[in-house]
């Protein structure tokens, strides 16, 4: 016995609802809906804050989380081999993503495991914040904390938390909408 699609049932379907079977076997679905579904979950996925970790300044013992909710807020953590490999341009796409904010954790100054990219990341996330700036934008938007391996595991916890607190304290301003 064959089932039944959406289209055969359509008589018998309520006006104005829409059903998922349709959208993935219509290719000329509704765009209205379509874009509204999209920017739906564009918006319910996409962090508010975003904390890029260097892997070579993490203490041992630190518990953070990938991800978690702090004061209504979305924080993403992501882990990245080193501070310095974070370009402007990534930086600047999270901002442009939906992104509240952004916090760049890299190693101390002098104490980094690959050469210069606590330096790097440091003339970069500079370089956010000034661009942030001339388009009329708080540059405390993007921020930069050195942590070193060697500190305490719950003064980590307790500086990034505080970092992400003071960011989601700053007023969202909606980029990814603009066109």
């Amino acid at each position: 016995m064959a089932r039944a699609t959406g289209r055969e049932m359509g008589a018998s379907r309520p006006p104005g609802l829409i059903f998922i079977d349709e959208m993935h076997t219509d290719p000329k679905g509704d765009p209205q809906v379509l874009n509204q579904a999209s920017a739906l979950m564009s918006e319910a996925l996409s962090p508010h804050v975003i904390v890029y970790l260097c892997t070579n300044c993490i203490p041992k013992g630190v518990d953070l989380p990938r991800q978690w909710d702090q004061d209504g807020a979305r924080i993403l953590v992501r882990e990245v081999p080193c501070s310095g490999k974070m370009d402007g341009q990534y930086l600047l796409h999270a901002l442009e993503g939906g992104a509240r904010g952004l916090c760049v954790v890299a190693c101390p100054k002098g104490e980094c495991h690959l050469s210069q990219g606590n330096y790097r990341a440091e003339i970069r996330v500079h370089t956010v914040r000034r661009l942030l700036e001339e388009i009329g934008l708080p540059p405390e938007m993007a921020r930069l904390i050195h942590f070193s391996r060697t500190d305490s595991h719950l003064q980590y916890e307790q500086l990034v938390r505080s970092t992400v607190e003071s960011i989601c304290a700053i007023e969202a301003i909606p980029l990814h909408g603009a066109k």
